[in-house]
């Protein structure tokens, strides 16, 4: 018997097993699952998102993972900040990430106790369940990495890397010490 006569002879018994096609219907319906979450995360997420006051609970609340930095624009450090967590929003459609104008937010950045400026406040279904206040926590720098950012947020729980794009993030530093290549 030829060796191809052998594999199709292989491959209808395997067909015929009753655990493959469970495992294989069982990660077909996981796939579309997922495909559907990914629809819904890239029609709500994906962007840092400025709301108002009004729009806050509504948010916050309809969605597991949020991330809400709460800011001043006049401020050198929040803009700095911003910058990060829209890279951090196109790559990680797992969590939504916000940004509201405290000077605006007065309720909301009263009950929350904000009191320096930048500050991240971290939800999970809709609870605030920790927070970073300025730099310290992820360098201390206005230069910090992406990646530290990335981190801190994750150890409050709210940074899903399940659903993460694969965007390679590159440092102005890596480019000046050509430590990337392009294919990459």
């Amino acid at each position: 018997m030829s060796e191809n006569n052998t594999n199709n002879g292989l491959d209808e018994e395997f067909d015929d097993d009753d655990e493959l096609a469970k495992i294989r219907e069982q990660r077909l319906k996981q796939l579309k699952e997922e495909s559907k979450l990914k629809q819904k995360f890239l029609s709500t997420h994906g962007e840092l998102k400025e709301i108002d006051e009004q729009d806050f609970l509504k948010e916050v609340t309809g969605t597991d993972n949020v991330v809400v930095h709460f800011y001043h624009a006049d401020f050198q450090r929040c803009k700095i900040l911003d910058k990060s967590l829209e890279i951090l929003a196109k790559t990680h459609l797992g969590t939504k990430f916000l940004k509201i104008n405290a000077e605006k937010a007065q309720f909301f950045t009263g009950k929350l106790g904000i009191r320096v400026l930048p500050t991240l406040v971290f939800f999970s279904n809709g609870v605030a369940v920790d927070r970073c206040v300025g730099f310290e926590e992820f360098g201390g720098t206005d230069s910090f990495k992406i990646e530290q950012l990335a981190i801190r947020i994750s150890k409050a729980g709210v940074l899903d890397f399940k659903h993460t794009t694969g965007l390679k993030i590159i440092s102005k530093q890596d480019i000046k010490n050509n430590k990337f290549k392009e294919d990459d």
